[in-house]
């Protein structure tokens, strides 16, 4: 291949420019991320049951449904939380589970579930939907002003904005939140319709019958043939107030508008929404999977500015634009990629002295990227920080192969070959050790595949980037850099003063190492006692490092969870939550905050409030957007302390958790709003509640967590209506009339509304009969509720014949596994996750309060040790496999020993590297050190393939060794030189934007460090002890001398 590649240059140069251009039209084409697709095979189920409180929707709905769902075939676990009127259940299907197929059949179970649930119950059909708890919202759309009310501003959102959003390629969904929905109340006056003996049930009849949805059918006759329409829906809201309930005793007809009012305007408000004190409605947006964030949120805003005939005054404005973030990192990662590739021609420069040399080797480059760059568009893939980082990891290794050959050909140059035959037996005599490491670096890799979960969704994108440079260096350098050689390095002049003093000065190093090294070749113990000192040193170090899941990076953005007493009605909420966020408006240092939303209450739709963390009207949320990191002198973690302090001090009593970021930590929570988060099994709801306290008691002692929070409350003030059945039955009256009229007298008839049209724009609106809420606003009142009895032209009073007393239940119930579950949610502060996670564990076994409880770690602390435990397995396959790999090379299964002990001498420099820069393990540093693994071995591959061909060749373990040191030594140091200095921007953290791959960088640049540093000695000294010459009749008519 060499010389074919040699006798057609032109052939090869067309290759490369076809690969080159084709490259170039598909990149623009490649979505832009910040993450690798990461959406785990999750499907929901919603189903709306209004009325129905968290306990009845339990055991109605979410049971029965869990029950049937269970059983279909791919499903991992089930996860539900059950609220007052609405049931959402989570299904975890096994990863690789096809997600379209498995929505099919969770829909026929729940198909067959919903067959035998009542159906006088009103429950609305449910959903199921393809769902991704990690998919943060790509932009907000905020929708505010014009002196709209919330129901206006809702109506508008959700009939005008949302069908333009959503019809945008690559959305999701766009969900509003906030505002109300429009709706028609008939509100009775209770006083007036017991007056006039009137129940609202036959409000409601009455309603029905004015207003009827029916078709109207089509005259076919021989004269004419037409399609028939009728006025059985009312032209005008208030022409329903005319409708007659029925003549009285004296013959008075008794109409609709007689005992109430007929009022356009929205659904009893669960939900309010502010942005920067303005009430407002806003529309998460939501994307597809794989869909490019950069030219959703384009369109997007694009469609927002051509939106037409908007109210006057109304604003619709993007907010919390994730884009912002993404572009940052992709921009700063390019910036890191530019700045590697000059730091290592300059490394190239320094060695060879020679730009043509320089241009030879950087040919690698643009060729190679070329072609990982078509292979990620054949497979798929996006670029994000892992890819464009894998493409940073991958520019020194595919570089160093290029100067291999490089200064093989050189050396054939300077020992008078011709530029055609140098570049052909330089480039031949480096081919099979440039393959072996190239094979030995791709081969740690392997294992990635090995990987489940959110683990192999991660690091595949990485592991293919890297594995694909390494080929395309390979191959460029096989078939490519000997043909440059041969065109540009033909002829030259004599090297320049300063060429000659710096070729003189690395000759100088190359004997002084030499020199040093024949005085520690013999001292074995010595050399590999100094080993294992460091090695132990490292290993004790390595087990107190800090670790969490993933590096911390700036996002410019916090979340702060609010709760307050339960009952606390959503108006008393939402001021109080409105006032915290104006304190963190004034308090927070100025220029540091962009935009300010509050959002409290559960919004009353399933679609938006399966994304939402409020269960109640008592809780809500604060999201604040900060200036981007270059325009504040405080970080993200200072601001978040910041904004603590002003909450306790002007809010003390009131219970707020922080979690600081937006995007990361919700790829990473895995479906919860905290980074550590103790599960707690029990069927007895007061019970869980009760563990779940003694569980916030023991964690009130483990530094660094902060912000405990019981998910479970047992404690949101109920209403129990019980209806005393012999008193109820001598008025005629049944549980069920009692019931029908509790639900009335509260929500109305929500269960079964009727509809009408507006006919100015088409759409449809629940009409919604029920008693003022003004008037029932306690239990007095309620308990004035009439009651229509059959048979009898009057009503009577609900406290006739029940008694209501005021009790306690749960806002909501959480699921897990088909069985009852609390969950304890934790912040940490200024403590490694897995160190406040270890010792929390810790301390839960050991005390007595905790120590025969059911619970276990869920979301980012399950994930961080399922994934550091994959990994761990993989770093001791990848060595595994490099052993195969060289074993195969050299066929010897003494020699791979010698380059393993590069792995030992790395991890001296990973830690130390770590340590300087107040870092831990983290799921990029350990594919760090799975990368360190492959390249420390390749930089041994060199050094013992030529001390090999030497010992094979005749000479001596020993003159061999120190033969083979002293000709690598410079290829050895100029390659790792290359490697750590084109790392270096990354591991000194010079651009924040690339924060997320700043513990890889440290990890590779430091093991690397060590390991060359280390392996310089202590490879030719085992390579003495474990040289052996095979049988003269297998191998000698093999051996070649080593080159020149």
């Amino acid at each position: 291949m060499i010389r074919a590649a040699l006798a057609n240059p032109i052939a090869v140069l067309m290759a490369c420019i076809a690969v080159v251009v084709f490259s170039a039209v598909v990149v623009p084409r490649l979505p832009v991320d910040t993450f690798p697709e990461l959406s785990p095979p999750v499907l929901v189920i919603g189903t709306q049951a209004p009325g129905m409180g968290p306990r009845d929707v339990e055991k109605t709905l979410t049971w029965r449904f869990e029950k049937y769902v269970s059983a279909t075939p791919g499903v991992d676990h089930v996860q539900s939380v059950s609220r007052a009127g609405l049931s959402v259940i989570f299904v975890w299907l096994k990863w690789g589970v096809d997600l379209s197929s498995a929505q099919v059949l969770v829909q026929q179970q729940v198909s067959f579930a919903m067959s035998s649930v009542p159906k006088s119950l009103g429950v609305v059909p449910p959903f199921v939907l393809q769902y991704d708890p990690s998919n943060a919202p790509v932009i907000q759309i905020a929708v505010s002003g014009g002196g709209l009310t919330g129901p206006q501003l809702y109506d508008y959102a959700a009939n005008v904005i949302e069908p333009v959003i959503e019809g945008i390629g690559g959305v999701a969904s766009a969900s509003p939140n906030g505002g109300r929905e429009r709706q028609i109340n008939v509100v009775v006056d209770p006083a007036k319709a017991s007056a006039r003996g009137v129940s609202s049930a036959e409000v409601s009849a009455a309603v029905a019958k004015a207003n009827a949805l029916l078709p109207s059918g089509r005259l076919i006759a021989p004269a004419l043939d037409a399609n028939v329409y009728t006025n059985a829906v009312p032209t005008k809201v208030a022409d329903i107030g005319d409708a007659l309930i029925r003549v009285d005793a004296a013959g008075e007809p008794v109409r609709i508008k007689d005992v109430a009012k007929v009022e356009d305007g929205g659904a009893p408000n669960t939900q309010s929404v502010s942005i920067n004190g303005e009430d407002a409605v806003y529309l998460n947006v939501l994307r597809v999977p794989g869909g490019n964030v950069l030219e959703i949120v384009d369109q997007v805003k694009a469609a927002i500015a051509g939106l037409k005939g908007l109210p006057p005054g109304m604003k619709v404005d993007p907010i919390f634009d994730q884009s912002l973030f993404v572009r940052q990192t992709y921009h700063g990662l390019q910036k890191e990629l530019l700045q590697a590739f000059v730091l290592v021609s300059l490394v190239i420069l320094l060695f060879l002295q020679s730009p043509r040399s320089v241009l030879v080797a950087a040919l690698a480059v643009p060729i190679s990227f070329a072609i990982i760059l078509l292979v990620l568009a054949l497979t798929g893939q996006t670029l994000n920080a892992f890819t464009l980082g894998g493409l940073t990891l991958a520019l020194g290794p595919l570089v160093d192969i290029s100067v291999v050959v490089l200064e093989a050909v050189h050396r054939r140059r300077l020992a008078g070959d011709s530029p055609q035959v140098a570049a052909a037996k330089g480039t031949a005599s480096v081919a099979l050790a440039a393959l072996a490491a190239t094979l030995a670096t791709v081969a740690v890799l392997l294992p990635v595949v090995l990987l489940e979960g959110l683990a192999r969704k991660l690091f595949t994108p990485l592991a293919l980037t890297v594995a694909a440079g390494m080929f395309a260096g390979y191959a460029v350098s096989i078939l490519v850099t000997p043909v440059a050689c041969a065109t540009l390095l033909g002829h030259h002049g004599p090297p320049p003063k300063l060429a000659l003093l710096v070729e003189r000065r690395i000759a100088a190093l190359a004997d002084g190492y030499g020199r040093i090294l024949e005085q520690l070749i013999d001292r074995r113990a010595l050399v590999l006692g100094c080993l294992a000192v460091l090695v132990s040193g490292a290993v004790v170090a390595a087990l107190r490092l800090p670790s969490t899941f993933f590096p911390d990076v700036d996002e410019s953005m916090e979340r702060i969870y609010v709760r307050f007493a339960a009952g606390t009605p959503i108006d008393v909420a939402s001021e109080r939550t409105q006032a915290m966020a104006q304190a963190l408006r004034e308090g927070l240092p100025e220029g540091t905050v962009r935009t300010v939303l509050t959002n409290v209450g559960a919004p009353a739709k399933a679609r938006s409030a399966m994304n939402s963390p409020n269960d109640g009207p008592h809780m809500g949320f604060i999201r604040v957007e900060l200036t981007d990191e270059a325009e504040r002198s405080f970080n993200q973690t200072e601001l978040a302390a910041k904004a603590r302090e002003v909450l306790t001090a002007k809010f003390p009593g009131v219970e707020t958790r922080q979690l600081p970021g937006g995007l990361v930590a919700s790829v990473f929570g895995n479906g919860y709003l905290a980074p550590l988060v103790v599960e707690l099994d029990g069927d007895d709801l007061d019970q869980l509640r009760a563990q779940a306290e003694d569980v916030v008691r023991v964690a009130r002692t483990v530094p660094g967590l902060r912000d405990p929070t019981i998910a479970l409350q047992t404690d949101y003030p109920e209403l129990r209506v019980t209806t005393a059945r012999e008193a109820a039955g001598q008025v005629g009256v049944s549980a069920r009339d009692a019931a029908q009229t509790v639900l009335d007298a509260t929500l109305g008839n929500i269960n079964a509304p009727g509809v009408w049209i507006d006919g100015s724009n088409g759409q449809s609106y629940f009409v919604v009969t029920q008693l003022d809420p003004r008037l029932v606003d306690d239990r007095r009142s309620l308990a004035d509720a009439p009651v229509r009895t059959p048979g009898n032209s009057g009503a009577v009073l609900l406290r006739s014949y029940a008694g209501i007393e005021r009790s306690t239940g749960p806002i909501a119930i959480e699921r897990d596994r088909l069985g009852r579950v609390a969950t304890v949610l934790f912040q940490t502060e200024g403590r490694d996750l897995g160190t406040t996670a270890a010792d929390l564990e810790a301390r839960l076994r050991e005390a007595s309060t905790t120590r025969g409880l059911s619970w276990r770690f869920v979301g980012q602390v399950d994930l961080m040790r399922r994934t550091f435990s994959g990994l761990g397995v993989a770093v001791g396959l990848a060595v595994m496999v490099v052993f195969m790999v060289m074993a195969t090379q050299f066929k010897s299964l003494r020699l791979p020993l010698a380059m393993l002990l590069t792995v030992p001498a790395s991890l001296v420099g990973i830690v130390l590297a770590l340590q300087a820069a107040g870092l831990g393990f983290s799921i990029t540093a350990l594919m760090g050190v799975l990368m360190v693994i492959g390249i420390a071995v390749s930089n041994g591959i060199l050094l013992v393939d030529h001390a090999n061909r030497a010992f094979l060749g005749g000479m001596e373990a020993r003159p061999a060794a120190l033969e083979a040191a002293r000709a690598r030594v410079i290829p050895i140091l100029m390659t790792s030189l290359a490697t750590v200095i084109g790392l270096l921007p990354t591991a000194l953290g010079l651009d924040p934007a690339a924060a997320a791959n700043r513990p890889l960088a440290l990890a590779v640049v430091g093991g690397l460090v060590s390991s060359t540093a280390l392996s310089l000695f202590v490879v030719p000294v085992m390579f003495i002890a474990l040289a052996r010459r095979p049988a003269a009749s297998t191998h000698a008519a093999h051996a070649e001398p080593a080159p020149a």
